[in-house]
């Protein structure tokens, strides 16, 4: 049977085998139909990896929220809008709540797959993969989501806070 998959190179034998790791992990709970309770699985991650999401401030988070109320809906849902970078409680949120089956992360001949079975479409779309092995400092090659392979382009702009950060005091 052919699954949907994002495929990847991994960074290294070791990010690959804890990348794994938590896989397994998540498709566990996911299969039990388990809440990804945050604490569960937050501690898991090492701080590089953590530190690959946006954790923002009080302060950050209100000026995002300005700034994605204030922009008009056409734009705010498009390509034109910029968004900070997923937060790990997103993310993990987005496994538990995706319509599909993780399958299992699967060698091809050097490069790897992340495989899913979707239920349905929309399912709640691949983002949340992308970012989970994207953290472990996989570089993604392409996916194939139900509708075709594609190539991956990865997203090199995110948005970014205006307000500088204590230590920044001399920019």
């Amino acid at each position: 049977m052919s699954h949907c998959y994002i495929e990847f190179v991994p960074k290294d034998e070791k990010s690959l085998r804890r990348t794994s790791e938590l896989f397994a992990m998540l498709k566990v709970a996911k299969d039990a139909d388990e809440a990804l309770d945050d604490s569960r699985f937050v501690d898991y991650f090492t701080e590089t990896e953590r530190a690959y999401f946006w954790s923002p401030s009080t302060e950050e988070q209100r000026e995002w929220n300005n700034e994605w109320f204030s922009t008009p809906i056409e734009i705010r849902h498009s390509p034109k809008m910029l968004t900070p970078q997923w937060h790990l409680e997103s993310m993990l949120d987005a496994f538990s709540n995706g319509d599909y089956q993780l399958i299992a992360i699967q060698d091809k001949n050097g490069k790897y797959q992340l495989a899913f079975n979707p239920h349905g479409y929309p399912y709640g779309g691949t983002g949340c993969m992308v970012a989970f092995l994207e953290c472990f400092g996989h570089s993604i090659v392409g996916i194939e989501d139900g509708t075709g392979y594609e190539k991956y382009t990865p997203q090199t702009k995110f948005w970014k806070s205006k307000q500088k950060n204590r230590w920044q005091f001399w920019r």
